[in-house]
């Protein structure tokens, strides 16, 4: 996958919802957003409580095998969404939930991951309670591989995970029906 520094992406997505690679300067406002249980209990290796150390370490461009962008809402950090080492991860402030921001800079994500040609496959997941983000990824074309159980960081538990996964071949094949497109989610 490209380097950080290839993934500089600013792109409009709905209602004045953008995105753009994380930035040290961001770091505040997203231990705002982790620093809410309701939101970083359905990440997965984010610290409770809430480490201001460990936000910082994640404000920033990521360093390794693909991207991490911060999302706005106007000027204010609503959230993440990212794909790094071909797992894609996202979180958004619970303020924001519900309105098809996930699933549309999703699609741009994806999109963004492949235009890796090595990428041949994306994997996901999500807690066996977290309905919202099952329903993020089938919408995104991923499909459910499994079930398995896992330490949850920020829970301190085992806890059911959902292992989803969207290959290069299904996604090139939707976007040769004109079924992958990026347009605002219900």
């Amino acid at each position: 996958m490209a380097k950080p520094e290839d993934h500089a992406h600013v792109g409009t997505a709905l209602d004045g919802i953008s995105y753009r690679t994380l930035r040290p300067e961001d770091a505040d406002a997203l231990h705002e957003i982790v620093s809410d249980w309701e939101v970083v209990r359905q990440l997965g290796s984010w610290p409770w409580p809430p480490d201001r150390d460990f936000t910082a370490s994640r404000s920033k461009p990521y360093e390794g095998d693909g991207f991490v962008w911060g999302i706005f809402d106007g000027d204010m950090l609503i959230g993440t969404m990212g794909v790094t080492d071909g797992d894609l991860g996202y979180c958004l402030k619970k303020s924001h939930w519900g309105r098809g921001i996930a699933t549309y800079v999703g699609k741009a994500a994806v999109d963004e991951a492949f235009r890796d040609p090595a990428l041949t496959r994306i994997t996901a997941s999500a807690w066996h309670d977290n309905g919202a983000s099952d329903r993020v990824l089938e919408k995104l074309s991923f499909s459910q591989l499994s079930t398995k159980v896992q330490h949850a960081k920020a829970r301190d538990e085992a806890t059911a995970c959902h292992k989803y996964l969207l290959t290069r071949t299904h996604w090139d094949g939707l976007r040769s029906r004109g079924e992958w497109t990026i347009a605002a989610a219900e």
